[in-house]
Order: C-alpha cells, then structure tokens, then sequence
C-alpha cells in the first residue's frame, strides 16, 4: 500500500488564505468524500496526515487527532491490513498522542498491540521505548527497565544507536531507583558501554552519525549518579563524571540542565556531609526546570539542614518540597497532605520521600527534647501517611518483583517508625510497624488462596488464569536459555496479558486473584491474650539496610513487653558473616573453633544485650528474625567465649516469619486423615548425585509410623501433585537448590519441582520436612523476607516447616531425622522434637563431630504443637511388650 496523501490534502494543508479552523473543517470534508468514493488508500493516508497536523496546531484537538487515529485502525483491522506498515505507522501514532494526552492506560494498551505484531521496524522500537517511558513516570521500574532492555536490544538489531543510547539511560534511571548492588552495578556497566562507545564515534571523523551534547550530559549525568549511589560511595568517579554534565550544561546554556547537574553536584557533597553542598543545591534553586525538580532541590537542602541540625531551615525546605507537588500549607510545618489527594497525585513515590523526610525532622527534635512530647503526634502522623501511600502503591501492582521494591520501600518506614517508639517508650506501638514489616506479601497471598478455595471460582476463569500464568513461567525458563529479543517481548506481553485480564475482571471476581486491601497486623492485645502464655516468650527483630542506622529488638512476655536498641548495625552485619562461614563447615583445628566461640558469642551478646535476659530465663524462644538474620540459626549461638555454651543448652528455640502470620496460619482447617508421606527419588535426571542413605531415613519413618513410601520412579512430580494431600506430615528427602536463576527447586525423580510449582500445590500438612540442602534460603527481600522453598510450602497450606540453612551431611541428618521422628511417636510436639534430637546428637557426638556444621541446620518455622499421628504396629508392640512385663512382674511379685 502507497503512503501518498492526495493533491487535494495539500493544497488544502499548504493553502495561505484559510485559517486552522477553515483548513479543520475541509480537511473532514475531505475524508467524507474519500469514503464516498471508496479512496481507501488516500482516506488513510490523508487522515493520518490530518491527525499529525491537528496535533501541531495546539488547538485542543488532542481528541479529534485520538479518534481519527483509531478510526484509521479499525478500518485497516476490518480489511486485514494487520502485515503493513500503514498500520503500524498508525497504531504508534494513536499510541503516541494517548501517551502525550497523559491517556497513559490507554497509551499502553495501543503500544502493547504494535508489539504483538512481532515486526523490528521504527515503529516497534518507539513504541517499545514509550511503554518503557510510561511504566517509569507511573513509578514501576521493574517493568520499565525490562521495556527500556527490549526497546535496546531492537535497536541493536536496528543499527539505531541514539535509541540504544536513549535505552540505556532509561535502564540506568531504572537501575537507579531500584536501588540494589546488582541494579547499581549492571546500570554502571551498560552506562560505560554505551559512553565508550559514543565518544569513539564523536571523535572519530568518519562517522556519519551527530550525538547531539544533550545525550552525553544525560549520560554523564547518570553515570555519576550510579557511582554516588554504589555501596561503597564512590565520590571520585561520581564527581569526574558529573563535572562533565556540567561543562555541557553550561555550553548549551540549558537552565533544565544545569538545575539538573548542580542539583546532583549538591547530592554527591551532601552524601560526603560538606557544607558545599548548600552552594550547589541554592544554585540548583535559580533554574527553572518544573515542579518536580523543585521538589527535589527543596528535599535535598531540608536533608542539608537536618545534618547540621538547622532544624527550622530543614522543615522549611521539607514543607516547600511537599508544597511544590500536593496541595499543603507550605508556611505550616505542621500541614499535612489528605489521604484522597495523596491517591490522586502522579508523584507518589517522591511524596513519600519527602514524608520520610520530614519524620526524620520530626524524630531528630524528638531526640533534642526527650522529656517533651510535642512532636510525638507530627512523627506518627506523618509517617502513617508515608505507610498508606506504599500499600496503595503496592496494591495496584500486580508484577511481585515491583511489590517487593515497594515492601523495601515501606521497611524504611517501620524502621523509622520503631525508632520513635524506642524514644518515646511505647513498645506497644513498635508491634505493629515491626509486624508490617514481615511477610505481608505472604499472608496477602495464603488469603487470596483462602478466599477461592473457599468461594466457587466460575471454571473458565480460572482455566485461563492458570494457562496465563503457567505460559509466563515458561518464558522466564526460556529465557535463561536464550534471552532474545523475541523471547522477551512475548515474556513481557504475557504478562501485560496477565495484568489486562485481572484488570477486566468483573469487582465480583477480581477479588479472587487481586489483593485489594493490605492484610492486617494482629492486633496487640489479641496477641497477648492468645499466644502470650508462659513459658513462651517471643523475640522479634527489625535490621536495616543501611548499616549507620540502628536496629531494634522486641520481646514479648506473658507479664512483660520490651523494646530494645541493636546500636552497632554494621558489627552485627559483619558477625553474622562471619558467623555463617564458620558454621558452613565442621570445625577443623582449635585455632576455628576459638574463633568460633569469639564471634558466636560476640553475636549473641549483640541479639541478647544483658537487659533483656531475665525476661527469658528458663523460657521457650520464638524468633521473629529480621533481613539477613533470617540466614542463621541461634542455637548454635554462644553465652561465653570461653566455652561451647550453645543456646541450645539454655533455651528451645523455634521461629516464624511473622507473627501475624503465626496467627492466621492457624485458621487454616486442617483435617487430615493420614500420618506421613514420604518423598525419596534416591537417583535423579541431569547429573545430580544418588542419595542412597535417604532409603534408610525413610524406612525408619515407615517403622515408626504408618507411612506411605514414594522411592525411585514413584517420587516423580505427577505423584508429588497427587499423592501429598490429607497427610500430617509431608517429608523430602533429595537435593534442592535455593539459588537457582530462575526460582528456587527440589528435584525428583523425573524433574524438579520449582517454588512456583509449589505455590500451586495444596496442601494442609502439620508439618513439611525438607531434608535437603538449604531449603530455607533462597533471595533475601528486605521488606517481606527470603523466596525460599519453605515459603512456597507455607503459601500452600502447611502449619509449619523443617527446613535445612546449609548444605547437610547424610550421615548426621539421618541421625537427626531418626531421633527427631522418635520423639514425635512419644508425643513430644515439634519444636520439642527438634530441639531434643539436637541435644542427643550432641550427647552422642563430640570434638568435630559436635560442630554446629552436623546439628543446627535444620530449623523449625511456623506452628509448635503437637502432632496427632497413629503409631505403626512395631512401635505399639514395644508398649504391650512392656506393660506386659510389667504385669508379669506383678504377678510373680504376688506369688511370692
């Protein structure tokens, strides 16, 4: 099909004695006669060209340009036209004015078909670009980035290197706010490639290609944004860098770019805490370059006087931040935004910056006037409103790497949450923002479990929320094989066919599959009056990212709340580095084991300060572990660093993830009518090692219970799926690996099982044992916790898991599990079990052999108690044998 327009298009277009609105008028003429006289190819080619030329007059006929558009795509869609570039061309532009409409749902929706087509052209490329450019001003940068890699990867294939370099800056900017050492780092690498790259071609006189400056100060820009961000806070290259940004800025005179650069100039000082930041960040203030970086500039000189505790200046600035984007009292330190404007605003995520901000003002006067509570009010007020704008944020969400950047997000203001309940002594109130901070995503998971096996789901719906959600899974594994642009662009179009279907589902379904209300923390007092029962006593810890803050710890009795400070976070961070090395492996020499002692026992004193240890005196430990202590076991802790005084001698230990969670967990019904399955493919596919001894560990359970057996070809997936229900205990033993690109996994006999087959498994066992290699960790989310495989079997019902932290010895497991399941034929209840089983290890063991390295791995998660299980014959044998010995006894006693 030609793209010519007709003569009578241009004369019109080009004609000197009609006004905008005359040429409007004969130009809507001019497609009623060309639909008369059946000029399909000049309708749409004039109507395109109309709406370009509506769209330049800035005349308000943004809608007029929309329709005309789609009505171009639905005449081409009716006469199959789908293969063109006609129709390409006029899908990226119904796109294209939706997008600068701000009809940004809408924009999407017309990029995502432009997609579909599967062509490479220009089209394709912006279109890629723009969805990548919609997904970051609507705050999901996950979504953004992977849009930003595709629209890269075309334009590789292009030949286009100023969209590879337009791409690469969007990665970078994405990387930026993701803020992770490994979003940090790939943002630096793929920055330096791209600016290698264009410098060589700038000076070199053959090419043909103009970079214009703009790109390279964005570049430079971001770079030195990316090595200020790093961990490691690298201000040399961030200064080199942005030194360049500015030599530009100045050169083109750009009042946007140089509010930019001397904005970022003034960051890269502040973060080196030197008064010049106010020089840079003041002379950010005389350029114009819009609200939003008004917001900033005023953010970034209220974090300037907060440091040097110009605590009036400070909230000035915070005030006038805020003030720039919602509507506030910007004179009033004490005006707060309302909830209804906060939902409507299209700056969110730098709101909540700005909120955090302004209760760390609030929270640092507060540490000025102890005895006073003035500003107790203005901490929690501000920060509430912080905490309701993340979960609406994360509610409209449905991609889980972008819940989980927003549940990081959130854990930076329970942490500061608990830091002003710790100054103000209300402990009681750091429950709940330490409770928020754990696990939410998986209680809001289990309910939406909760609420379709309850409710009769309409069979098609969930059919095809099952076939969508299987096919995105398939990518992702694909594309670890083969990360082609094709792969990736069918992978992200799953999942925006995933998103559009629950966003079509009628309110009275999409209940079924969407969380729309954030789950709810426990309340206090119904925690104490349900679970705080002596002897149990619960620690709960909140860790931050940021080593220069402070950690908090909670503990809860039957008579006795206590909220306690953790002030050296970047020791504790390093103990228990340390400390997880050392225990990774048996004690080799006394050199390792006196290095033990000093560090476990280091580490103890720092998660047990003296104040707290005559509240857990003789008491049974739930631990509530936060972040990176999630990857470590207590018992092996030490109480001297003399001896190996494990805490296992002292306490029983036990823990959970939240204890919200703890609670609802408990809710479920379960009602099961057998004891034990047990699960051991003893050789496997793809070279992983046979596990002979995981025979005997199974046939001990069958001696001791009546247990059904799944060995060799039976412990394959299809009898995993169908054979594991309405059993109290399900047991594994095989290999796992918690760190696997893709997710997480078990492997049986035919194939692995992965954390997102487990996810769709149902379940009600009591308990899941995972006799495998480090079952219970998996990637770390600071927020919500570790994706581990003791997680997946929790989000499918089970009350509580044994899972393994490291990589286990055969022999020493099999010991372990024998005792352990002995213990629980004696009605002894799980945590019991468990804690027992590793003390008669350790009684039956010493030198190396007692190492932690054999005994702690294992861990109990989730529920305590006992476990109702019939006993098999040879177990009832042993206690008719002995009563009737006992008997016999009596009666000879009676003859006598």
């Amino acid at each position: 099909m030609s793209q010519a327009t007709s003569q009578e298009f241009t004369q019109i277009k080009n004609s000197d004695s009609l006004t905008a609105e005359e040429k409007n008028n004969e130009f809507y003429k001019l497609i009623k006669k060309h639909k008369q006289q059946g000029e399909i190819d000049f309708l749409i080619n004039d109507t395109f060209e109309i709406t370009r030329w509506q769209w330049i007059q800035q005349m308000n006929w943004e809608n007029n340009a929309i329709e005309l558009c789609r009505m171009n795509v639905a005449l081409m869609d009716s006469l199959k036209m789908k293969d063109s570039i006609s129709y390409r061309r006029n899908l990226y532009g119904l796109g294209y004015y939706q997008l600068y409409s701000y009809r940004l749902e809408d924009a999407l929706v017309t990029y995502k078909q432009l997609l579909a087509l599967n062509e490479q052209d220009g089209y394709v490329l912006r279109g890629a670009h723009d969805i990548a450019e919609i997904y970051f001003i609507t705050d999901r940068y996950y979504l953004s980035r992977d849009y930003f890699k595709l629209s890269q990867k075309i334009a590789e294939n292009r030949n286009n290197f100023i969209y590879e370099i337009k791409s690469v800056l969007g990665i970078a900017q994405a990387n930026k706010l993701i803020n992770s050492p490994q979003s940090l780092e790939e943002g630096i690498n793929t920055l330096s490639e791209v600016i290698k790259k264009a410098e060589e071609m700038d000076s070199d006189p053959s090419s043909e290609l103009i970079i214009d400056l703009t790109y390279f100060h964005q570049m430079y820009i971001q770079l030195g944004n990316l090595y200020i961000d790093r961990i490691d806070y690298d201000f040399e290259n961030g200064k080199k860098h942005l030194d360049k940004a500015l030599e530009i800025a100045l050169e083109i005179n750009s009042p946007e770019l140089l509010n930019k650069t001397y904005n970022d100039l003034g960051v890269l000082y502040l973060k080196d805490e030197k008064k010049e930041a106010q020089f840079y960040l003041k002379k950010a203030l005389r350029y114009d370059a819009g609200p939003n970086m008004k917001s900033l500039v005023h953010r970034n000189l209220s974090k300037h006087n907060l440091f040097f505790k110009n605590y009036e200046e400070a909230l000035y600035h915070i005030q006038k931040s805020l003030g720039t984007l919602i509507k506030i009292d910007s004179s009033n330190s004490k005006s707060l935004p309302t909830k209804s404007d906060l939902i409507k605003s299209e700056t969110k995520f730098q709101l909540i910056s700005g909120l955090m901000h302004k209760a760390n003002i609030w929270i640092e006067l507060s540490e000025q006037n102890l005895n006073s509570k003035e500003y107790h009010n203005d901490i929690f007020k501000t920060l509430n409103l912080a905490d309701f704008l993340a979960d609406q944020i994360r509610l409209e969400n449905i991609d889980n790497r972008s819940k989980l950047f927003w549940r990081k997000t959130a854990s930076e203001i329970y942490l500061k949450a608990t830091k002003a309940s710790f100054l103000l002594n209300e402990p009681e109130r750091a429950f709940y923002y330490m409770e928020k901070n754990k696990a939410l995503l998986l209680l809001e998971d289990i309910s939406l479990k909760s609420i379709r096996n309850s409710t009769k789901v309409p069979e098609n719906i969930a059919k095809q929320e099952l076939k969508l959600n299987s096919n995105i899974i398939e990518l992702e594994r694909l594309r670890v094989k083969n990360n082609s642009d094709s792969i990736q662009r069918h992978l992200l179009l799953a999942k925006e066919n995933y998103s559009e279907f629950l966003n079509d589902l009628s309110p009275e379904y999409k209940f079924y599959f969407k969380t729309l209300e954030p789950a709810k923390v426990i309340d206090f007092n119904n925690f104490r009056k349900d679970f705080l029962k002596a002897p149990k006593v619960y620690i709960e810890y909140i860790i931050p990212e940021d080593e220069d803050d402070e950690g908090y710890g909670l503990i809860l009795t039957s008579s006795k709340t206590h909220l306690f400070e953790i002030k050296d976070c970047k020791e504790l961070k390093e103990l228990v580095i340390e400390y997880r090395n050392l225990i990774d492996t048996p004690f080799r020499d006394k050199e390792s084991i006196e290095r033990f002692k000093k560090v476990s026992n280091s580490l103890y004193r720092l998660l047990f300060p003296d104040e707290i240890k005559p509240f857990i005196k003789d008491k049974t430990l739930t631990i509530v572990p936060d972040y990176y202590l999630q990857n470590i076991p207590f018992e092996s802790l030490t109480t001297s660093d003399k001896e190996l005084s494990y805490l296992i001698y002292t306490y029983e230990i036990n823990y959970s993830y939240s204890l919200t969670f703890l609670s609802e967990n408990r809710k479920i019904e379960r009602n099961n009518a057998n004891n034990i399955v047990a699960i051991a493919p003893l050789e496997f596919p793809e070279g992983l090692t046979s596990l002979p001894n995981s025979k005997e560990e199974l046939r001990f359970i069958d001696q001791t219970f009546d247990a059904k057996i799944l060995l060799k070809e039976n412990a394959s997936k299809a009898n995993f799926f169908k054979e594991t229900n309405n059993y109290n205990v399900l047991h594994i033993a095989s290999h796992a690996n918690a760190n696997d690109s893709i997710s997480p996994w078990i492997a049986l006999y035919d194939q692995k099982v992965t954390l997102e087959d487990i996810y769709k498994l149902k379940t009600s066992a009591e308990l899941v044992v995972l006799s495998a290699c480090n079952t219970s960790l998996g990637e770390l989310h600071h927020g919500e916790g570790v994706m581990s495989l003791s997680r997946g079997f929790f989000n499918s019902g089970s009350h509580s898991v044994m899972p393994t932290l490291w990589e286990v010895n055969d022999k020493a497991t099999l010991k372990l599990v024998n005792s352990f399941y002995t213990n629980l034929s004696q009605n002894q209840d799980k945590s019991l079990a468990l804690h027992n089983a590793k003390l008669e290890y350790l009684k039956t063991n010493s030198l190396s052999n007692a190492s932690p390295y054999y005994w702690a791995s294992f861990i109990l998660i989730g529920d305590t108690g006992t476990i109702e299980m019939k006993h098999n014959f040879p177990v009832l044998c042993y206690y008719l044998l002995g009563l009737l010995c006992l008997i016999l006894v009596f009666f000879l006693f009676r003859r006598k």
